[in-house]
């Protein structure tokens, strides 16, 4: 088998492969190589249904394969725990609630032999449908039932079993549960069975409720493997309590199906599935993963050919909105009736050739999403023991008189951020206070307003209630009058920013401030560290959940209009909810509306409306429901706070544990910790190379891209060389194909420095700046390729033309330090150079800010792209001062004395600093600071930059004082001497503004 992307790929695991099968011939040939059985075939599409299924197959015994691999990871990790010191298992603990429960647990949830896919979707959208073009039978209610109001777990059974198991809503009797029924067993071979098991699916109580909690069936699906569970849900705006129902399904790794119904207004659909994507993102937490979810846009053929492709555009853009990371492969437009009637002919649309394609690559991503949530967790545990040592190790290796005054000093610190989050709580919650009752008088004024009281009582005949029963009709004009308040205040919301300016002028802060409390606490374990910042980087990119602020942050992005972030209702429904018209009340004037309402149906309309304005404000529940609608989006922030001061405490129990220790095994720890920090390394290398071998889904396979290995690379670097590629289908705004640079790691990928590599790459994504190269990914190819051995990383980034050395090196450059002060000459090359220095600048300052070192600022190193100038490089955030120094050794002229001389390992962005002020230099007279100084060096390089060799500036032609005093600070021999980013960015903003 192929394991491309350590999963089936070529023709089985690429179902758009099996899609573009011309002939009988191609099929058999395939199948042949792949062991599967060509007896009895009828035809081409036999042919590729048994392709489909066995690759399904396969990749479900490759599954359990790489289940039993993931097993005995768990148990190398559990013996590596058991060998810690009590102190480093205590931090463990503390971080991991239950660790050693959790070691027991964990494994034998892999051990369990299902996958879980949920289907989903609001009323009538067509869902059972979809599950019964899966199965291939009629097994589900359909259009000629009523809506399904109950879970059903489907499962496949080979040996030809054919039941189902009813188990039946539970209820609070004396203080006890206890099931309404026993559970009931039905043999579903028969046909009578069939029809009462879709009447349990569908039957509903006086109450909405479905008396049924959920349905368990087994059949011998022949599509359906075993491990694979479908469960299908109630419609959204069915029974209510359907998402409580489902979230114990979302509690795992899981995949979903969302089937949308094209024929409801849009606004519906996307309420329901912003609910639903709440819910399962707050259930599923980290293990949630967006690739492993499908769309399937219901009802297609009721839309003209004409707007298909607006609507489609649209579409994709609401959904992208509300799911970001959404690719175009994970939406389906179709008519399940027509593909359904299709079957009955025997054949098949293309749209649902097309479905069955995406249900299969789904499929896939939901094995491999289970998998990658049991890797997170072991590498989660393997980094924060790699940081336990390392802090033991340091505190043993310091002077003992001085650990007593450094733990106070971190203590401190760390109480300042408790209290710091605690004043920031309650000042967000004074704040919101205020904002709630600012938004209630305008809410008030706008309701009263002549703008929004044309809208609202301005009725149309088909917007009458239809029912002559008053009390019907009192229940009809009340949601009637309710929608319109909804929808007036909705779009007068949006048109006046209220949502926005409560996340500007609240939420931001707020999250500004948590953000500088997490910087602060990277800072004190920084301080546990000696500096080193590596383990703190990979640490909390491991576990998101212990210290979330930003990544939390990051996802809730400023609202607009496809994403209203605080609420599935939003804030019209929400004010509309504190409205009522009530008979049962002892308001005249609404029994009067009811009553006479047939009489003259437009005027007893807008009176009504008078009366539901009214009764919102009179009632005094707006405020309270304003809040909670705010509280929503608040909702966990106080957790997420408390967060923080865990990991606080978490850092010190470690340190004061240590400390105590110390006293007697301080020799014990270094030598102790140093063994087991090594062997720690090494089981995460171990298990990072299973992940890339067998659970990463690359962005790239080397046939999507046009790259010859055997022409010249175009550059050359410490990581690989660098070659000129295009990405097939990859499309500019000209049309022509996109061109990129693969960067092809030198050296096989080994446990030794897959860590690193994925570190960056990780990294690398979360760059999205004007000013630096753009990552597109990552994708792979052996050097052995007959024995699929020694894999090599290959990196996809952005090309550009031309580098900033070739634009400022040359005897033909202009460069302000080759023209006279006095002429205009000069200053036309110092506006030039400047407004190339800023552009640098403020990529620097973009990484500096999201607490990146470049380390390699070079000429070489920025790119031109038009007029724009971009940093190239891989972000240096993990490596350590040695193999810092191997990577940089071809350009030391640029290397910070505290990188070149190795006494300092809190190695910073000020290093950066250093290395522009080089690049500087070399900007303003045109030449390489090596050639400058390479003459003066003596008896080392090194020795020179340490006795404070620099490049000259008393050249012919010196630059004003005021740069010049800005280059030489930058290229102080202190580090803390150097100007930030900011500074450089201000100078020349200043003086391209004045010039």
């Amino acid at each position: 088998m192929d394991k491309k992307d350590g999963r089936v790929s070529v023709v089985i695991n690429s179902m758009d492969d099996i899609a573009q099968m011309q002939d009988l011939r191609s099929a058999v040939t395939v199948m042949i190589e792949f062991g599967i059985s060509t007896t009895n075939l009828q035809s081409l599409m036999d042919a590729k249904k048994r392709i489909k299924h066995e690759g399904l197959k396969k990749a479900i015994d490759e599954d359990k394969e790489n289940r039993l691999k993931l097993k005995e990871k768990y148990s190398q990790s559990y013996e590596f725990f058991k060998e810690l010191p009590k102190q480093v298992q205590m931090d463990l603990n503390q971080v991991f609630k239950d660790i050693d429960k959790q070691f027991q647990d964990r494994p034998e949830e892999l051990s369990k032999n299902e996958c879980t896919i949920l289907i989903a979707g609001e009323t009538n959208a067509g869902k059972s449908t979809l599950i019964n073009l899966l199965l291939g039978c009629d097994l589900m209610p359909t259009s000629r039932f009523p809506c399904t109001a109950t879970l059903c777990e489907i499962r496949s059974d080979k040996s030809g079993v054919k039941e189902a198991t009813v188990y039946y809503r539970t209820v609070q009797l004396d203080g006890e549960t206890e099931s309404l029924k026993a559970p009931e067993r039905l043999n579903i071979s028969e046909s009578k069975n069939q029809e009462l098991l879709k009447k349990y699916l569908t039957e509903v109580d006086d109450n909405g409720e479905c008396p049924v909690e959920r349905i368990e069936v087994v059949w011998p699906f022949p599509m359906l493997e075993d491990g694979i569970v479908i469960v299908d849900t109630p419609g959204i705006g069915g029974t209510s309590s359907m998402l409580k129902y489902i979230s114990k399904y979302l509690e795992k790794p899981f995949g979903s199906i969302y089937v949308i119904n094209n024929r409801n207004e849009w606004e519906v659909s996307k309420r329901g599935l912003q609910d639903f994507l709440r819910t399962v993102v707050t259930s599923a937490g980290e293990d949630y993963n967006p690739e492993a979810a499908l769309f399937v846009v219901n009802k297609w053929d009721e839309i003209p050919e004409n707007d298909r492709s607006t609507l489609q555009e649209f579409i994709w853009k609401k959904l992208s909105s509300l799911n970001p990371g959404l690719k175009e492969e994970q939406l389906c437009y179709i008519s399940l009736t027509e593909a359904d009637m299709a079957i009955e002919f025997g054949t098949h649309t293309a749209d649902h050739k097309k479905l069955s394609t995406a249900i299969s690559i789904l499929l896939h991503d939901s094995l491999r999403n289970r998998l990658n949530s049991h890797y997170r967790w072991i590498s989660a545990v393997l980094k924060r023991c790699a940081y336990s040592l390392k802090v033991s190790r340091v505190l043993a290796s310091k002077n003992k008189d001085k650990v007593p005054e450094e733990f106070v000093a971190i203590q401190n610190q760390m109480d300042r951020i408790e209290k710091n989050v605690d004043e920031s709580l309650a000042s967000l919650g004074r704040n919101m206070d205020k904002e709630v009752d600012l938004i209630c008088k305008r809410i008030e004024d706008a309701l009263k307003s002549q703008e929004l009281q044309k809208e609202l009582f301005n009725w149309t005949p088909e917007e009458y209630p239809t029912t002559r029963d008053k009390r019907k009709l009192c229940k009809e004009l009340e949601e009637k009058l309710a929608q319109k308040v909804a929808t007036v205040l909705t779009k007068w919301e949006k048109s006046n920013n209220i949502v926005a300016d409560i996340k500007t002028n609240i939420i931001r802060v707020f999250k500004r401030d948590l953000e500088l409390m997490e910087d602060q606490i990277t800072k004190c374990e920084g301080a546990l560290l000696d500096g080193e910042s590596r383990m703190i980087t990979d640490l909390y990119k491991s576990i998101k959940k212990q210290a979330p602020v930003k990544h939390l942050f990051k996802k809730a992005k400023a609202s607009s209009e496809d994403d209203d972030l605080l609420s599935v209702k939003g804030l019209g429904a929400v004010v509309c909810s504190a409205g009522h018209i009530d008979l049962s009340s002892k308001n005249e004037e609404i029994k009067t509306v009811v009553n006479n309402f047939n009489i003259c149906p437009e005027t007893k309309l807008c009176e009504a409306m008078g009366l539901f304005i009214s009764s919102i404000f009179e009632n005094r529940e707006l405020k309270a429901k304003v809040h909670k609608y705010f509280n929503k989006f608040m909702k966990g922030i106080d957790t997420i706070a408390r967060m923080i001061n865990d990991f606080l405490k978490a850092d010190l129990k470690l340190m004061k544990n240590l400390t105590e220790e110390m006293q007697e095994y301080d020799q014990t720890l270094k030598v102790v910790s140093r063994r087991l920090i090594s062997k720690c390394y090494k089981l995460q290398g171990q298990l990072d190379i299973f992940f890339v071998n067998y659970i990463m889904k690359f962005d790239y396979k080397l046939e999507d891209l046009s790259w010859n290995i055997k022409e010249h690379p175009i550059g050359w670097g410490s990581f690989g060389n660098i070659y000129l590629a295009h990405i097939k289908g990859g499309k500019r705004s000209d049309g022509s194909a996109l061109p990129v640079a693969l960067k092809v790691c030198s050296y096989p990928l080994t446990e030794h420095i897959v860590t690193d590599i994925l570190l960056e790459d990780h990294t690398l994504r979360d760059l999205d700046h004007q000013h630096i190269v753009k990552y597109y990914g990552a994708t792979f190819k052996y050097r052995n390729i007959r024995q699929r051995k020694d894999l090599q990383w290959i990196m996809v980034l952005e090309t550009c033309k031309d580098t900033l050395k070739n634009v400022f090196i040359g005897p033909e450059v202009e460069n302000p330090g080759k023209v006279s002060n006095d002429s205009g000459h000069q200053m036309r090359a110092m506006k030039f150079m400047a407004s190339y220095a800023i552009q640098i600048c403020k990529g620097l300052k973009y990484l500096h800010d999201k607490g990146f070192v470049h380390r390699d600022v070079k000429l070489e190193n920025i790119l031109v792209l038009i007029n724009n100038f971009k940093l190239h490089g891989i972000i240096r955030v993990s490596l350590s001062i040695l193999e810092t120094i191997r990577c940089l050794a071809s350009s030391p002229v640029y290397m910070a004395p505290e990188v070149m001389l190795q006494f300092d390992h809190n190695v910073d962005s000020k290093a950066d600093i250093y290395s522009l002020a080089i690049v500087l230099w070399e900007m303003w007279y045109g030449m390489d600071a090596i050639d400058d100084i390479c003459c003066l060096i003596f008896p080392s390089f090194e020795e020179c930059i340490k006795k404070g060799l620099r490049p000259s500036m008393s050249k012919s032609v010196k630059p004003p004082d005021n740069w010049a005093a800005l280059i030489k600070a930058s290229w102080e021999y202190e580090a803390y001497k150097r100007p930030d980013i900011t500074e450089h960015i201000r100078f020349f903003d200043d003086f391209l503004r004045t010039n």
